[in-house]
């Protein structure tokens, strides 16, 4: 049985099966987001990183006048990751501009950006360079304190499966369709990188989460002979192909973790014996999607199954519940906000994220 574009669901089973309601992202105050990243100033060099608080403000618009404002092209803005559009979130950037002063970026006038810090370092901001997030979000009306306290206690003790949040799908799964859509055509037309490399992120994405489901029903985290395990903090990887004491244990302490595939072509840490036939079965209904990721050549990776919240706090006013913790960048905190109010059907204020 193949998978078709209607029988797409972008809803995912919980580790919490009873989760209360709150408002989330009733503002953008609600939800703020600060990289973590300790960098140098160099004091020399031709990139110049800025340190800048943004509110209800997209990242790659904030990227573009950055570069108008410099009077330089789009491609010598970067930064490390994408952040949530309506929320309050701190990020760098860097600007590439060789061979000149600091530029007086007091004088950006850009509603709800302020940059906050400038630096000079001889090398530019990459994709990914930042380790972690912290967030901090208010959930307002809250409407069952003692379910979402007990949740709350099992998302920091358990963690969640590590899902690919909503936004990575395009508002009604509309990444996914165009992505299908061009890549089952028979010669895939040339498009723009930017929306290659995202409409293939959401293709794969939803592969993995539907993997993660898919493993955490049928054998909950239990260890596999044949798994993938994935040094905990790194992106090494290597192949369980016997879980003794030794290797049990460093999986209860965290020190290696168990991974889905991201699946694409033959990439490094390809599973193997039980592990291998149970992704091959849940992988079988899309072979036309995995068939179609080879014709342009789409590496398979491997991603942690499992998430935790790092340094995990909360705070009551009322009945607003403030949560505040850290994720490892690339993960979503709405995956695990999902796991202490049911985000299909909570009041939601959230009208457009990147």
């Amino acid at each position: 049985m193949s998978a078709s574009l209607e029988n797409l669901q972008l809803q995912w089973p919980t580790l919490n099966a009873q989760r209360t309601s709150a408002r989330f992202k009733h503002t953008a105050e609600d939800f703020q987001v600060r990289e973590e990243l300790a960098v140098d100033d160099e004091g020399e060099g031709e990139h110049q990183w800025l340190w800048i608080k943004k509110t209800d403000a997209n990242t790659r618009f904030v990227a573009e006048q950055l570069a108008k404002f410099a009077n330089v092209h789009p491609r010598q803005v970067s930064y490390s990751g994408l952040k949530d559009r309506k929320a309050v979130t701190w990020q760098w950037f860097s600007v590439q501009l060789p061979g000149k002063a600091l530029l007086n970026w007091s004088d950006l006038a850009l509603d709800g950006v302020e940059v906050e810090r400038v630096i000079q370092r001889s090398k530019k901001l990459k994709l990914g360079f930042h380790k972690a997030n912290r967030f901090t979000i208010r959930l307002r009306d809250v409407a069952d304190k003692a379910l979402f306290e007990r949740n709350w206690q099992h998302l920091c003790e358990q963690g969640t499966l590590n899902y690919f949040g909503a936004q990575r799908f395009g508002f009604d799964g509309n990444n996914l369709h165009e992505g299908r859509r061009w890549l089952s055509a028979e010669s895939p037309r040339k498009i723009a990188r930017n929306k290659r490399s995202l409409w293939l992120s959401a293709l794969r994405s939803y592969l993995f989460n539907q993997l993660a489901a898919a493993r955490w029903q049928t054998h909950e985290f239990k260890p596999l002979d044949g798994d993938c395990v994935m040094l905990q903090g790194s992106q090494s990887v290597f192949i369980a192909d016997n879980w003794d004491d030794e290797l049990l244990s460093r999986l209860a302490q965290g020190d290696v973790q168990l991974t889905c595939a991201m699946p694409g072509e033959d990439g490094p840490g390809k599973v193997e014996g039980a592990a291998a036939a149970a992704e091959q079965q849940w992988l079988a209904p899309y072979q036309q999607w995995l068939d179609d990721f080879a014709k342009v050549r789409l590496k398979a990776s491997r991603r942690p199954l499992r998430l935790f919240l790092q340094a995990p706090q909360l705070h009551w006013q009322g009945d607003d519940a403030t949560i505040d913790f850290a994720l490892p960048t690339g993960s979503f905190a709405t995956t695990c906000i999902n796991e202490l109010i049911d985000l299909a059907v909570t009041e939601n204020d959230e009208n457009s994220v990147e």
